[in-house]
């Protein structure tokens, strides 16, 4: 499980920490820093849009066999970049490297399951999600050190030389104990065309669309309304990483207990603490424990999101879970999109929370229908179904 972890700890890294790399690509390449940014923008789109097709076409291979494929190609792309002698070639790694992003997830995240009894699957989606997390709080910071002493390639190497050694342990430690064999295609999109999917879907945008909406803002707003300088804000961003931590931790349990409950306790939390930032970030003490709960409530949620996503989808659990981490990054892009369109109308920087609760609670009243759709029978409401494994295997009692 600590390795399957790792390889969405790598992944998430090679993603996050190209915002920290910006000047220092900027500087090396001699190009502004929106046309930097590109690299991120073009990452992000090509992870929601060929993520899920790259899944697609990789259901015939067994789980592990492609995760050990798509890892040798991701390996691949860091080394690409770090060798790259031009910014076209750059921009061509790191595209090769996003058409790894989405189906790492999923492979990872199916292999999780198949590790764990039925009964504490969401714990295994809060090991997996974790590694999220910890490329966050750790690997895009160190990434960033480390391009900042020794050269923006150095961070490529460093990226590289981690994915060759999860890629060794995967080959040497991860086999599963039920065979995850190759499936048709056809089967998992089938298993994809039922409306609690597109309802769960629909939540994730929502969601991550409303904390997005201030969240991409939340350094400027810290800076400029709360008056923290920029080494403080940086401190309170590590605190909301602490609490991503733990909030983790405690999705996975909500998810194997109370999901649906879960999952609409949390939105109704998330869409109270985004409506106080608004007054909270005006108070530096209250402004600095806002960012943790917030670290907490939102962490949460990703592992209870993916379990309600892969609920709403037992037999196409792969196929699924990368539709769902595409979901999340179109949640990340129209929130970021929305909070900029609100600041270029003439709204300052404590509105963006508030049009994220407005977000954050359509999510909520959906999350709350959906939920009572799922109250019959009982079992549904408290705890997910013990569900076939992707790959057509029968559990083990």
């Amino acid at each position: 499980m600590a390795v399957l972890t790792a390889c969405v700890f790598v992944v998430g890294t090679a993603e996050w920490v190209m915002v920290g790399l910006l000047p220092r690509l900027s500087a090396s390449w001699h190009r502004t820093l929106p046309a930097v940014g590109s690299l991120v923008t073009w990452y992000a789109l090509v992870v929601t849009l060929a993520g899920p097709l790259v899944t697609a076409g990789m259901l015939r291979l067994a789980r592990r066999r492609a995760l050990l494929v798509l890892l040798g190609v991701f390996t691949t792309g860091n080394l690409a970049a770090a060798l790259s002698d031009t910014f076209n070639a750059l921009v061509a790694a790191r595209m090769l490297t996003a058409l790894t992003h989405s189906t790492t997830f999923a492979a990872a995240m199916v292999i999780a399951i198949a590790l764990v009894p039925a009964a504490r699957r969401g714990r295994a989606v809060a090991a997996v999600t974790a590694g999220w997390n910890l490329a966050t709080v750790l690997g895009a910071p160190l990434g960033t050190w480390i391009g900042d002493h020794y050269g923006w390639r150095a961070t490529f190497w460093t990226i590289t030389a981690l994915a060759a050694l999860v890629l060794c342990a995967v080959a040497a430690l991860v086999h599963p104990p039920i065979p995850l064999q190759a499936t048709h295609p056809g089967e998992e999109v089938r298993g994809l065309l039922r409306p609690p999917v597109a309802i769960v879907l629909a939540i994730i945008v929502i969601a991550q669309a409303g904390l997005f909406t201030a969240y991409t803002y939340v350094a400027p707003l810290l800076q400029k309304v709360s008056g923290f300088t920029p080494s403080a804000v940086t401190t309170l961003l590590a605190l909301f990483g602490l609490g991503a931590v733990g909030g983790n931790i405690l999705g996975g349990h909500l998810a194997d207990r109370f999901p649906w409950a879960g999952v609409c306790t949390l939105l109704v939390g998330l869409t109270g603490v985004l409506a106080a930032f608004s007054l909270t970030s005006r108070i530096r003490w209250a402004a600095a424990v806002t960012v943790l709960i917030l670290g907490v409530i939102t962490a949460a949620l990703i592992p209870l999101l993916q379990d309600r996503a892969l609920a709403a989808a037992p037999t196409a659990a792969t196929l699924v879970t990368a539709i769902s981490a595409s979901a999340f990054n179109l949640g990340v892009a129209s929130g970021s999109q929305l909070g900029g369109h609100a600041l270029t109308t003439g709204l300052t920087l404590p509105d963006l929370p508030w049009i994220g609760a407005l977000l954050a609670g359509a999510a909520a009243l959906i999350a709350a229908a959906a939920a009572r759709r799922h109250r019959t029978p009982a079992s549904e409401w408290c705890s997910p179904p013990a569900d076939v494994p992707p790959g057509g295997g029968k559990r083990r009692p």
